[in-house]
């Protein structure tokens, strides 16, 4: 049922209930009396004004109430009450949230109240009360405790109390309260109290007169200005919950204040319901209580009902039918909210009426809030002050310190015309300290993902790897990638064959009755079946794991029957990846992906459809069961049919005492034994089909055109396990040759006159002959007598059916534009891909990388933005490979997800060919599957693997030759990149942010700022990597464990490393996580990469030779030294100044935004460098460009703004009667939008004097020199004349001479022998566009200050 509410009220509290009512679905209407612009606003919300009824007529009230069917009058201010609203509503019938007259006494007389206290034994001050002003004096002087507070007894609006500093205030409040009658009646009666020490907090509570409920605990902030200075007002702003008061002392609250009331009050015979508001003094004795409130404090309210989560109909309902207990209340857990009152000038002594408010929020959000306390509208629609407390700032924040800044930061950016608005910027300062050390900061391991057991994980199946060592394997497991060196083995023109796979549904088979091993071997034997069918040798493998919750044991088993596969066939486990991530995969859930690289002679690649001939024989390889086929629905499918796979197998095995799950789990037949003899002879083996497909599938791919063949099962029995599946769920005869190997999981073609599979090949069958294609229709594959075989084995199961199996194996199509950048890619005669060893190589090394995107993925799912992620898989696998000194030559994905949508897997697929092409890398296949049983509709999993190639010299890391004193150069990052994320989400969780909710850190959204590609290296580091003699002698990319975690994988025990967080950007997404998780500084370092994505240790000598590479074009910068490691069991990194780096961030972003004007003439480079830098916030610059002015028209630099929407003026100076006043209208511009800054990016003008002091030390200047050397004009041409061996360009403050401003940053370039004015001119464009945005920073963080008198630093 949908009822109607009356909310009595217009400030503030009122706009607070009523937008909390408005949430309720048993809401229908909402009226407010008289009510307010902003309660009007809020959806479900009517105003009542004067004329309608009259707010102190209450027999109006309650008529009006019948009549207009209210259900719920709820009365906000004390006044109505204290006057007897709620025994006029009570008596007419109607529920009224609030007390009666004798109820409100608790707050409407302060004398009674305190006598009431004492009389029930509730904790309070000491008191005496007056109504002659002498003896209220004589008290004060020789009472026996400190009696320095004085009330006014009766109702003042939060106003009548004084706390004094000594005797004589107290004295001088008693002569203006009840001499003066300063508040009127309400001062006739005096309360003198003693003055109690400690910290205020209030806790108000909901009572139907026999319960009561506490909410969450609030502190208001009485005082008027910051650190509780100047006069008492009704509150200044407030957060919640408090952390001041603990769990024992809320107890003791609950108990000895709020229940002996509401017990005092029943028995004094007086009926209250609606809300007991506690003030108290948190003492050294205990919490007391300094006043009782019959209704919801104001500015608490604001700040508490915003983390109800309860719906505040049903429990005020509940207050007035007497149901309190009968109802839930909870709260919102993590989060803090703060509010921040602005009031007129002059309050609380007067108010500034009729003010112009800007900056007013368009609406409120889920974490940010405004309330208006007295706010008007005028004819134009303008929003103007209209009493004292005109409005509360409110933000919402898992950290209550960045809730404070953000609440702050939205006062700020809310103006008062006139003499503006009064705020307190100290709002919650006093809760600080406890609220750090009381919210437990959050962990990765907190989140779901334990880095200690993955390395446990790691260490466990180290002998796994090394059992499956072979020649050319170089090194083991726990690198960046793993290594095989070709030169080992005897292949004269080697050709690198590459197969990805998975193993489907067949997984939760084997995890639902622990067949752990089994799977592993699957995953293994499909991937180098796949590569047998090039003709290619498997020599190494690597696996992708993703669970929900790592289990070591049982991932140690997968990956045992990995290496039992790889050590069958004689290939290598070189690496692998185990990626756990809860948010994506339930406890327990798995899924797998395996990748095989082979080789092959030139010569021997299959298939050789220019040698087919008719009468060739096709040859099936006998499966061992179902292999890996269509698990998905078969297990479905059976469930549904209530089959107990535990029961004893009726068809194979069964004798042996095997399960149902036993025979359907039996590993794929691995053939590599078998066939490799015979495929590296070369002269039988024409072509090889592994059956993965179904068998129908699998042999139209052994087909070119103009070849058919029949298939003849009349010898070929077909296994009774495809008869049982066949019976058991109606399957049709085609469904199960379209969809199932039917006993044959590898198909060969021969020669008519081979006897190969006589000899050689143990259960082979000749299943059909090749023929001239005769016919053009049709399908080129024809089957005889599979339907009566089938119907043999099926038929004691209940005999076939005509069901159907969809495909899980999906293929897409790609791009070859992006996808195959490289001429060493090439396709075999089947179109499959193929990797020549580029020519220059003369002792190559494979180095082999996988990776996967984490719950990055959940937030492309979530925000439907899934373009992006393809590039963060290519960028995790190619940046490791890179740090083993790899040339990035291939990469292949793996894609799996619950329900197959083609535009979605489209999309993903384009980011994966996007970063493949960045990588400089050959895309060479994806396996992509649909898997209900392992994933939600719209969630899906990635994995990638690439192939890279070294120079067996110049292989990495150089662990011998790293030594202390060595440099590290970091490359930034560019944000979270792809790890962390669960931690990301459980950040998210606690704050209650959404992923379309601004980011606290940027203008964008969070979706957006956390979607940011990782960063691929691969064109920052080839050209240098390249080069026989680079200087690097170890790359670290900075990945899963941070950089506490990633730069030791390339270091010797004895070494460590010393960085310093001064030298590199923090990121302000990592300030943010840090603040809002409480992640202590330890964590963040060892889960995120802080800033570096990759970093380099380079010899002394080498870094500046490093660094012209380097620095301008990635930003390179030196962050440390390798240092002697004295204490093994510290940590080999430690990162000074970071403590220092994050706090300095997190201030950064409590404060505003600057606002940036770029002045041009031309093309605009360095603009767009500036509008870059700003907009990628991994580069702190807390600024924004707002305004581009150019004194010429059409200009380049105007379509730059306009395409980045960014408003443009033409203003030609032309046009102007002199400098000065041309610089007057530029001024006036610029003041109209507000602007901090102002950046001189080719502007050709001699800016006037005026306008250079108005704007002194927020002017700077970009000049292409190194100055002093050569201001003005044609400076290149000057270099190059005196014959100068560097220039470069120079960021000053600009004043009144030509170029002779304090210099910021300079930004050297050297001058080349055949350098002309044009080519240096480009070099020193790019230095620029590094150091005009590195400039800006140092202005906006304030590290670049000058004088407003002088004109240097």
């Amino acid at each position: 049922m949908s009822h109607r509410v009356l909310v009595i009220g217009s400030g503030g509290r009122e706009h607070a209930i009523c937008w909390k009512l408005s949430q309720s679905p048993k809401v229908a209407q909402i009226y407010a009396l008289p009510g307010s612009h902003g309660i009007q606003l809020v959806e479900k919300c009517r105003n009542l004004d004067a004329k309608t009824l009259d707010p102190k007529d209450f027999e109006a009230i309650a008529k009006w109430s019948k009549e207009n069917q209210i259900a719920l009058v709820v009365v906000g201010p004390e006044d109505p009450l204290a006057l007897g609203l709620g025994d006029v509503l009570q008596s007419a019938g109607i529920p009224c949230f609030g007390p009666g007259k004798q109820g409100a006494q608790i707050e409407a007389d302060k004398k009674w109240a305190k006598d009431f206290m004492l009389r029930h034994g509730i904790p309070t001050a000491r008191y005496e009360s007056f109504t002659d002003t002498e003896k209220a004096k004589a008290f004060i002087r020789s009472a026996p405790y400190p009696a320095l507070v004085v009330k006014a007894a009766g109702l003042a609006a939060g106003k009548g109390v004084v706390v004094a500093a000594n005797a004589k205030e107290a004295c001088q409040a008693v002569d203006e309260i009840l001499g003066d009658l300063k508040y009127g009646q309400a001062g006739a009666t005096l309360v003198v109290e003693e003055l109690l020490e400690g910290e205020e907090v209030s806790v108000l509570a909901f009572t139907d007169g026999k319960s009561v409920r506490a909410m969450l605990p609030a502190q208001d902030h009485k005082r008027l200005g910051n650190g509780d200075t100047g006069p008492n007002t009704g509150g200044m702003g407030a957060y919640c919950p408090c952390p001041l008061i603990s769990q024992p002392a809320l107890e003791l609250v609950q108990k000895a204040v709020l229940e002996r009331a509401v017990q005092g009050l029943i028995k004094e015979r007086i009926n209250y319901q609606g809300v007991l508001y506690a003030g108290l003094m948190l003492t050294r004795d205990g919490p007391r209580v300094l006043e009782f409130n019959c209704r919801f404090g104001d500015p608490e309210t604001q700040v508490i009902l915003p983390l109800l989560e309860s719906d505040l109909f049903d429990v005020m309902e509940a207050c007035c039918s007497g149901k309190l207990d009968k109802i839930p209340l909870q709260w919102r857990n993590g989060v803090s909210a703060v509010g921040v009152i602005l009031a007129s000038a002059g309050y609380p002594e007067t108010s500034t009426k009729g003010c112009i408010i800007s900056g007013l929020p368009a609406a409120n959000t889920p974490t940010q809030l405004v309330f208006h306390s007295g706010l008007a509208v005028n004819a134009q629609k303008e929003a103007l002050t209209n009493g004292g407390r005109v409005l509360i700032a409110i933000a919402l924040d898992g950290s209550l310190k960045e809730a404070a800044a953000k609440a702050t930061k939205l006062a700020g950016s809310i103006s008062f015309s006139g003499s503006g608005a009064q705020y307190r910027t100290d709002i919650a300062q006093k809760a600080f300290k406890i609220a750090s050390a009381s919210t437990p900061g959050l962990s990765y391991k907190d989140s779901g993902v334990d880095i200690d057991a993955g390395d446990a994980l790691v260490q466990r199946i180290k002998p796994l790897s090394r059992g499956t060592q072979r020649p050319g394997v170089i090194g083991g497991l726990g690198g960046f990638g793993g290594l095989f060196r070709l030169k080992e083995l005897t292949y004269k023109e080697p050709v690198i064959a590459e197969a990805t796979q998975g193993v489907g549904a067949k997984i939760h088979l084997a995890l639902t009755h622990e067949l752990y091993e089994n799977v592993g071997y699957d995953l293994f034997a499909l991937a180098a079946n796949d590569v047998l069918e090039v003709g290619a040798e498997p020599v190494a493998f690597l696996d992708y794991i993703a669970c929900g919750k790592l289990q070591v044991p049982l991932a140690a088993q997968l990956v045992k029957g990995m290496a039992d596969g790889c050590r069958d066939a004689r290939c290598a486990l070189v690496g692998g990846e185990t990626a756990e991530m809860p948010s994506l995969y339930a406890p327990g859930q798995h899924d797998m992906a395996g990748y095989c690289v082979g080789i092959v002679e030139q010569s021997r690649i299959l298939p050789r459809f220019d040698l087919y001939q008719p009468g060739d024989l096709l040859i099936g390889l006998p499966s061992s069961g179902l292999h890996c086929a269509g698990f998905n629905e078969i297990l479905t499918q059976l469930a549904a049919s209530k089959v107990n796979l535990r029961e004893r197998s009726p068809v194979d095995g069964g004798d042996d005492g095997l399960t149902l799950a036993h025979v359907l789990a039996t590993p794929t037949q691995l053939y590599v034994q078998q066939l490799l003899p015979h495929l590296q002879k070369g002269d039988e083996i024409k072509s090889v089909a592994h059956v993965t497909h179904g068998l129908l599938n699998d042999i139209l791919r052994l087909l070119p055109d103009g070849f058919e063949t029949t298939l003849d099962f009349g010898a070929v029995p077909v296994p009774k396990i495809f008869g049982w599946l066949a019976g058991k769920l109606k399957l049709s005869a085609q469904t199960i040759l379209e969809r199932h190997n039917c006993g044959i999981g590898m198909v060969l073609i021969l020669p008519q006159s081979s006897q190969l599979w006589r000899t050689s090949l143990p259960g082979a069958k000749v299943l059909g002959v090749l023929q001239r294609r005769s016919k053009v229709s049709g399908s080129p594959v024809q089957v005889r007598n599979f339907v009566e075989q089938l119907e043999k084995v099926a038929s004691p199961f209940g005999g076939l059916g005509d069901r159907e199996l969809p495909e899980e194996l999906k293929k897409l199509p790609s791009n070859s534009d992006l996808s195959a950048p490289r001429e060493e890619c090439f396709e075999n005669a089947a179109g499959r891909r193929l990797t020549r060893i580029p020519t220059h190589y003369k002792d190559p090394i494979l180095i082999l990388g996988t990776d996967g995107v984490g719950t990055k993925l959940k937030i492309a799912q979530q925000t439907n933005r899934n373009t992006s992620v393809g590039i963060d898989l290519v960028a995790m696998c190619v940046n490791d490979i890179l740090c083993n000194g790899a040339e990035p030559i291939s990469f292949s994905s793996y894609y799996a997800c619950g329900h197959w949508q083609e535009q979605l897997a489209k999309e993903v697929h384009s980011g994966v060919q996007e970063g493949a092409r960045q990588a400089n890398s050959s895309f060479i296949d994806s396996h992509s599957a649909a898997l209900p049983l392992l994933y939600e509709p719209q969630v899906y999993d990635l994995a990638g693997f690439a192939l890279g190639i070294a120079e067996h010299t110049g292989i990495l890391p150089l662990l011998d030759e790293i030594q202390p004193g060595d440099v590290l150069i970091g490359l930034p990052s560019s944000g979270v990149h792809s790890n962390g994320f669960s931690l990301v989400h459980a950040v998210l969780k606690r704050v209650g942010l959404g992923l379309h909710d601004k980011a606290p850190f940027s203008d964008k959204t969070l979706g957006e700022e956390l979607l940011v590609p990782t960063k691929i290296y691969v064109k920052a580091l080839s050209t240098l990597l390249s080069r026989g003699k680079h200087g690097i002698k170890a790359l670290a990319h900075i990945t899963g464990g941070g950089l506490s975690e990633n730069i030791p994988r390339v270091l010797r025990k004895d070494l460590a490393v010393r960085l310093d967080a001064n030298k590199f950007q923090l990121p302000p997404v990592f300030a943010w996580l840090a603040a809002a998780g409480n992640i202590s500084s330890t964590e963040l370092q060892r889960t995120y990469n802080c800033g570096l994505g990759m970093v380099l240790v380079v010899a002394p000598t080498e870094v500046e030779d490093v660094l012209k590479e380097l620095r301008y074009p990635q930003r390179a910068a030196v962050v440390g030294e390798v240092v002697a490691r004295k204490d093994p069991k510290k940590s080999q990194v430690v990162v000074q100044n970071f403590e220092a780096s994050l706090a300095r961030t997190q201030k950064m972003l409590s404060q505003r935004r600057k606002r940036v004007a770029v002045l041009i003439s031309g093309t605009g480079s360095n603009l767009q460098a500036l509008i870059d830098a700003t907009r990628d916030s991994a580069q702190g610059i807390h600024a924004d460009v707002v305004l581009v002015i150019s004194n010429k028209t059409g200009v380049l630099g105007l379509q730059r703004a306009t395409q980045a929407g960014i408003p443009s003026l033409v203003i030609s100076h032309k046009d102007f009667a002199s400098r000065e006043v041309y610089d007057a209208e530029l001024t006036r511009n610029l003041k109209a939008a507000r602007v901090d800054l102002i950046c001189l990016a080719g502007f050709m003008r001699v800016l006037s004097a005026p306008f250079v002091r108005e704007w002194r030390g927020r002017l700077v200047n970009i000049h292409p020199s190194l100055l002093p050397k050569y201001p003005g004009l044609h400076v290149q041409k000057q270099a190059l004349e005196a014959g100068e061996k560097e220039s470069g360009c120079t960021v000053h403050f600009v004043d009144e001479g030509v170029d002779t401003g304090a210099i910021i940053v300079q930004a050297a370039v050297p001058i080349l022998p055949d350098d002309d004015e044009d080519s240096l001119t480009q070099r020193i464009h790019k230095a620029e566009h590094w150091a005009f945005p590195r400039a800006l920073a140092m202005l906006v963080n304030g590290t670049a200050l000058i004088s407003p008198e002088v004109s240097s630093q």
